[in-house]
């Protein structure tokens, strides 16, 4: 994952998360509440620390991410996490709903974060109150507190899909002038978004670099997608889109790249995002960061039985 592709005066990115889990790092920087101010529960002495993953979220619906640390700043694994969200409204704090917020493990040194797609009915100031239900930490809590904004910076959930023309193998030589995938699968270049959108199927995008991703999460993201695929053929479509538009040039120096302006047109500030298009043409799901074959596939079953 690229800490910021590109400055974005809306969204200012700084990732613990993906510090926390791809190096030894133990100061993070980046603010991640573990106490509230006034208005908020009493304060107590929190046994583990939250880290929020997800860096747009907005009114609606959303995929709330976050990890859970240890006083060593070690990463909490557990089969699940309870979270009671609260409103704060004019001072008072609100209780909202108690959600089972399930791990979803990645493919790197049996890693993971907690996910889940959830519903924010409000813009404001949100609270969180999570317990891992089981594991080493179970029982033990931690809080965070969400921003979450009135609109999304990146397409909005619902809304129609940006009509990208990105250069497809008709307007190239080699496959490679188009992705860093060292086993890239040629149907995933054959159509720009437009032609996607004309064609009246359902289809996945996304945004990725797999040879110049920093987590490593990048690649098997890709593969995730290319799996998909296969799984519902004749059903879907599906597209990736190289965060660097000369992956050529970019090969064993990164900084020769030149952010893809398909990148800006979808207001990406972050990679790998992966994006669920309706037969319509709406924006059905969208997820930051690595999701698995299983989450992926929960939301795609909605619009490819819709």
């Amino acid at each position: 994952m690229i800490p910021q592709l590109y400055s974005n005066p809306v969204l200012s990115v700084c990732s613990p998360l993906l510090i926390i889990l791809f190096t030894s790092l133990l100061s993070i920087t980046c603010s991640s509440s573990t106490s509230f101010t006034t208005g908020d529960p009493t304060p107590v002495i929190l046994d583990l620390r939250a880290i929020l993953g997800s860096t747009d979220l907005a009114k609606g619906q959303n995929r709330l991410v976050f990890v859970l640390v240890d006083h060593r700043s070690a990463p909490i694994k557990a089969s699940s996490a309870l979270v009671n969200l609260s409103y704060v409204h004019e001072g008072k704090v609100e209780h909202y709903e108690e959600i089972d917020v399930p791990f979803r493990t990645w493919p790197t040194n049996n890693m993971g974060v907690f996910a889940i797609q959830i519903n924010f009915p409000l813009a404001g100031r949100w609270l969180a109150e999570i317990v891992p239900l089981d594991g080493n930490a179970a029982g033990q809590l931690a809080r965070l507190s969400l921003d979450i904004q009135e609109l999304s910076v990146t397409p909005a959930i619902g809304a129609p899909a940006p009509r990208s023309k990105q250069r497809t193998l008709d307007n190239v030589k080699v496959i490679e002038e188009l992705t860093t995938d060292p086993k890239p699968d040629p149907r995933l270049y054959d159509m720009t978004v437009a032609q996607a959108l004309d064609a009246g199927f359902p289809f996945l995008i996304t945004f990725a670099t797999p040879a110049f991703c920093s987590s490593a999460i990048c690649g098997p993201q890709l593969d995730v997608v290319k799996g998909l695929y296969n799984a519902y053929e004749g059903r879907i479509n599906a597209i990736h889109i190289e965060v660097f538009e000369n992956p050529l040039e970019v090969r064993g120096n990164s900084r020769r790249g030149r952010i893809n302006p398909v990148m800006r047109e979808w207001a990406l500030p972050t990679e790998p995002w992966t994006f669920i298009i309706d037969s319509e043409g709406k924006i059905s799901a969208k997820f930051e960061a690595f999701t698995s074959y299983e989450e992926l596939e929960e939301a795609l079953i909605l619009v490819v039985e819709a």
